[in-house]
């Protein structure tokens, strides 16, 4: 190893620890997902991968010297500040995107953009470690309850669908977050993303492909929902479940990825071989200094925000406890408890309130989940905080969409979603309150969340859920909301002022 290289290679390490001891609870944190959630144990094996793709280029990088270069830095300063706001807005997942950033960007500036560019993918292919795909498995589900209820219907099976709920003459069928497909969908696209790479040098044919590796899990998965669906109403449903587990799991996703990559195999192009190399590198050895002073720069950056980020969080910390009363509601009779046993599933809140009111024999439940000092499983805006858990065996969340409610002149946003139990079905709505504003979009959320903090202010804020029982149609149920509304929002302003400490 040339001298360059193990200067190189030095600062490399140095900036590599740095950036790992930043993302400490990061890395923590994304190997838990790994371990015990199967639909992104791949990630164990992306950096191997990412370490074997590089040495099969260790010809080509020996040949190549590393060229210590300043522009590197900036995408530095970018990860760094975009890790800030992650961070600061309980956002894993920009964190996470934001560590593989320095780690790039360390690549960059001390290896030089040549040879940056001889391992951009390797390095590109670590951002495919990063847990994420959740937010499409509503999507995914409908699509699989979509295609499903059509393929029965075309075969002259008669079904009653709500939502991703669907009955047969001769059973009860639902689509939940297991039979959504997504651990087929991010294998497949790993491992299309990883053939596309060693198998064509055309752009065209690698997108082509990735884009196809993407498509094909998809309506596999319907096909292996509407198979399941198709055994259970000919044989029975306990066969139909025994044949998901052995045979229509993970043996028939093979089946599907190994077609795919046989039919992709008559595609591919002859592995360009290097005859040799131009480099267009200055002649002689590059100075220590220029290895040291980016390693260095790369350090304090990762440093500064280190003790930054445990700074503003110990000005935010407030060990205030919260209290929630019941809010005044002119008109309305309350009653403690929820409606119906029903809880909004949000955790790690510091307080919460669960009511119901009533007027004129029509009931109405109140929640209000609110949080203070917030962090990691103990946040407001979060994948697992939602109206219905996952594996509820009572509730099940038939269908939610935003629309924005205007009450005596004020606008609110909401997120309108149906509920049903095997006896209920309940309307409801719900928001966010954060620094005084209401909002439903959970990216916008964020954001305010994060501008909160980063100017150094509590972060404060809560969720607000109403439901109404409805029959079909539900224009009352909507009425009677909307009537708890405009009788309670004062009520419920006065009462987050008043746990948030304002005036």
């Amino acid at each position: 190893m040339s001298p360059d290289w193990k200067q190189a290679v030095a600062g490399l390490i140095l900036a590599f620890a740095a950036i790992f001891w930043l993302n400490a609870e990061v890395i923590r944190f994304t190997v838990h997902i790994w371990t015990y959630n199967e639909t992104y144990t791949h990630g164990y094996l992306i950096y191997p991968i990412s370490a074997w793709l590089i040495w099969r280029k260790r010809a080509i990088l020996a040949e190549m010297r590393p060229q210590p270069e300043y522009s590197g830095l900036l995408l530095m300063l970018l990860c760094s500040l975009a890790w800030q706001l992650g961070h600061q807005a309980d956002t894993m997942v920009v964190e996470q995107y934001s560590m593989i950033g320095m780690l790039a960007a360390s690549i960059w500036t001390l290896l030089g953009k040549k040879i940056s560019k001889q391992i951009s993918f390797p390095v590109f292919f670590l951002f495919l470690s990063v847990p994420i795909g959740d937010a499409f498995i509503p999507w995914l589900m409908d699509f699989t309850a979509d295609f499903t209820v059509k393929a029965l219907q075309m075969t002259g099976i008669p079904v009653f669908r709500e939502g991703t709920f669907f009955s047969l003459p001769d059973g009860n069928w639902s689509v939940v977050e297991a039979c959504s497909g997504l651990r087929y969908l991010i294998s497949s696209l790993t491992l299309g993303i990883l053939y596309a790479y060693l198998t064509y040098r055309s752009l065209t044919r690698k997108l082509l492909f990735v884009v196809i590796s993407g498509i094909v899990p998809i309506f596999a998965n319907g096909i292996r929902a509407y198979m399941i669906v198709m055994i259970g109403h000919l044989f029975g449903i306990k066969y139909a479940t025994g044949i998901d587990h052995l045979i229509y799991g993970w043996l028939f996703f093979g089946l599907v990825m190994l077609l795919l990559f046989w039919i992709g195999s008559f595609f591919r192009e002859p592995e360009e071989v290097p005859h040799g190399i131009v480099l267009e590198i200055a002649e002689g050895k590059q100075p220590a200094s220029g290895f040291v002073l980016k390693s260095f720069l790369l350090v304090a950056i990762s440093a500064f925000c280190g003790i930054y980020s445990v700074a503003l969080d110990k000005i935010i910390d407030t060990p205030h406890a919260v209290m929630l009363a019941t809010p005044e509601v002119p008109g309305w009779e309350s009653h403690p408890g929820p409606l119906y046993d029903w809880t909004p599933h949000f955790l790690g809140s510091r307080a919460t309130l669960s009511t119901h009111f009533e007027k004129d024999g029509l009931p109405v439940s109140l929640y209000v989940g609110y949080y203070r000092n917030q962090h990691q499983d103990a946040e407001l805006v979060t994948s697992t905080n939602r109206l219905v858990e996952s594996r509820d065996p009572i509730w099940g969340n038939i269908g939610e969409t935003g629309r924005k409610v205007s009450l005596d002149g004020n606008e609110i946003p909401v997120i309108q979603a149906r509920l049903k139990s095997a006896n209920h079905h309940l309307l409801v709505w719900s928001w966010y309150w954060i620094d005084g504003k209401w909002v439903s979009n959970p990216y916008v959320a964020k954001f305010l969340e994060a501008e909160s903090k980063m100017i150094s202010k509590r972060d404060d804020a809560a969720v607000i859920v109403v439901a109404a029982p409805y029959q079909n149609p539900d224009e009352t149920a909507e009425k009677s909301i909307r009537a708890f509304l405009a009788a309670s929002l004062p009520g419920i302003r006065k009462m987050l002022k008043g746990a948030a400490g304002e005036p």
